[in-house]
């Protein structure tokens, strides 16, 4: 990454910390230095989680400080050379993911839980407790099993335990061709449909194609049973201008099972944060989008009849309940262990990891920090080992003539959210996180 020289010499000079706040410049106001138009904090302990290039390392005490590119997303993609962007600048149903407020309450959240205690607005119901083999401190607001419990609940928690058990006779009923179905269905629904239509395009705006085509990808990810498309949309744009804050409909401040999948079998406490669908506008003035939101269920039940008659009942098991919860808990780590475990080579002021495995399984969406960095990037894996296979979708769509208007990072961009890594430390940091002995070693676990 280039750095101007009074940039390199600010950041080498900063001194020896060993606290962990998270300082940022919208809560210090008056604490900034512009240089060459780039915000950086005054020294402030920080922790080294990677570089840009993807070196990933940990906090260590007693290490010198580095500085944090604290700019927001939108002052960055609009205002680089102002102060971040005034909250009420955004609009009502923008769904811009970071902002002076939305900071503010994150890192709140965050020193309350290294202090082990609620701060801010949270008011978690039980003692704190720590996610396995993360830094996250949790504390749930509501019961998972002692509450109210209303329709919604009951239904998608029986349909969900339904496809759980039946997917249990998938090893009983193996076929090549079971198999087959099975791969198809993950790649039509979980690609096609979510990462691709529902997450990329719709929630997004990545990028834009004609309207046959825009309505067949969705309709993929209405057969993945996660919701119609401006309900799923909706929520979706919810979780990125609220990230990891308690209007957020799925934090891992409230507990790893919270953030996985208990968020949608509690209707009533979801509800309350995520209700109100005006944010999804757009969606919500074209009727082939009214139509699946109110004739959804008609469409899941048809789907799942036409399987069965067309596969039969071992067709059935491996062809739509096995897929359906395969899909379903790749799409539910993104939420979960892409914001607990892995790296946070950008700025973006919430938990949002890069996580390898669930980049694997889940088409791309894994690469989660950088996502939450550049919200409006159609491409997630940002470098070129980073397995994306729905970017390869859009690029190849994008040869086709398919698709136009592809949103990307630029050079700029990157260089401006990511997390300074002193340049005279970089090729020592990078040689060490290869050995396994060395403190720095990858397989070290991360520090938020």
């Amino acid at each position: 990454m280039a750095f101007t020289a009074k940039a390199f010499s600010l950041i080498t000079t900063a001194g020896a910390r060993s606290s962990g706040s998270r300082a940022t410049a919208a809560q210090r106001p008056g604490k900034s230095t512009t240089v060459s138009k780039l915000r950086v904090t005054k020294p402030a302990s920080v922790a080294f989680r990677s570089s840009v290039r993807g070196c990933a390392l940990s906090q260590r005490k007693n290490l010198v400080s580095s500085k944090r590119f604290t700019s927001s997303v939108r002052s960055v993609l609009e205002h680089p050379a102002e102060e971040d962007t005034k909250s009420e600048e955004i609009g009502e149903k923008e769904w811009a993911r970071v902002t002076p407020d939305g900071i503010k309450k994150a890192t709140a959240l965050y020193e309350g839980a290294q202090k082990k205690q609620s701060k801010g607005e949270w008011n978690g119901q039980n003692k704190t407790k720590q996610v396995m083999f993360s830094d996250v401190i949790y504390s749930s607001k509501r019961n998972k099993y002692l509450r109210k419990w209303v329709k919604e609940d009951i239904i998608y928690t029986s349909f969900i335990a339904a496809m759980h058990l039946i997917a249990c006779a998938a090893p009983f009923c193996f076929s090549w061709a079971n198999f087959g179905y099975f791969i198809a269905g993950w790649v039509v629904t979980g690609m096609f449909g979510i990462t691709y239509s529902f997450h990329r395009q719709l929630s997004h705006k990545a990028f834009k194609s004609p309207k046959w085509l825009e309505y067949i990808m969705a309709y993929c990810g209405v057969l993945a049973v996660q919701g119609d498309p401006i309900e799923w949309v909706s929520s979706h744009r919810y979780h990125h201008a609220n990230c990891d804050t308690p209007e957020d409909p799925h934090t891992p401040y409230e507990g790893f099972w919270w953030s996985h999948c208990g968020w949608f079998l509690d209707a009533e406490a979801t509800n309350a944060r995520v209700s109100d669908r005006s944010n999804a506008s757009d969606m919500a003035s074209q009727p082939f989008y009214t139509h699946l939101q109110k004739h959804y269920g008609l469409h899941v039940l048809g789907s799942g009849l036409l399987t069965y008659a067309l596969l039969g009942a071992s067709g059935f098991v491996w062809a739509f309940a096995l897929r359906v919860c395969w899909v379903h808990h790749i799409t539910w780590f993104v939420n979960s262990a892409a914001h607990v475990w892995g790296t946070q080579p950008y700025n973006t002021g919430d938990l949002s990891r890069n996580n390898w495995w669930v980049g694997i399984l889940a088409f791309g969406e894994g690469w989660h920090n950088n996502h939450h960095a550049f919200e409006f990037s159609a491409r997630h894996g940002l470098e070129w080992w980073q397995f994306d296979p729905t970017w390869y979708t859009i690029r190849l769509f994008k040869a086709l003539g398919l698709v136009t208007n592809v949103k990307l990072p630029s050079e700029n961009q990157l260089q401006r959210l990511a997390v300074v890594l002193p340049l005279k430390w970089r090729s020592q940091r990078c040689l060490e996180i290869m050995d396994p002995r060395s403190p720095w070693s990858l397989t070290a676990r991360p520090v938020w």
